[in-house]
């Protein structure tokens, strides 16, 4: 089934811009309060393994955003749609996987590892994830008529 595009791209923006900012928000607290340590290069390490886990996928919504914004509006009556279960599935994949980058660091102090040894760790499991993540996204938009 088919629903029309106008909110959709809006609420996964919405999804990612809250979780990422949450997610941001996290980290600069943590930083400023020295969990991460006081040498630059103690500070870089979480900061450099963790803006990979959403920086790419808020360039790719910002740039559809965009593109939507400044392209010439034709003349007709025909509204654009998706698939409704591939925007299903990327809100449902995004938002587990912001969770699951968010939880990485708020479980940390539960865990026999540093936070910074848990960051480290954590690219097993969020990699795949954010692959899984990005190829429904990818799908979303491309399933657009």
């Amino acid at each position: 089934m088919r629903i029309p595009i106008t909110n959709t791209k809006k609420r996964l923006a919405i999804i990612w811009f809250s979780g990422s900012g949450f997610l941001f928000a996290l980290l600069f607290l943590q930083t400023i309060f020295g969990k991460y340590g006081t040498e630059i290069k103690e500070i870089k390490d979480p900061w450099g393994l963790m803006l990979p886990t959403f920086m790419p996928t808020l360039s790719l919504i910002i740039g559809t955003l965009i593109a939507d914004a400044t392209a010439s509006k034709k003349d007709t009556k025909e509204i654009a749609t998706v698939d409704r279960f591939f925007f299903r599935l990327s809100c449902f994949l995004s938002i587990a996987y912001l969770l699951t980058v968010i939880l990485t660091i708020l479980l940390s102090p539960f865990s026999k590892l540093s936070l910074l040894e848990l960051i480290k760790l954590s690219n097993l499991w969020l990699a795949p994830f954010q692959g899984l993540v990005t190829a429904s996204l990818g799908a979303f938009f491309v399933s657009k008529k």
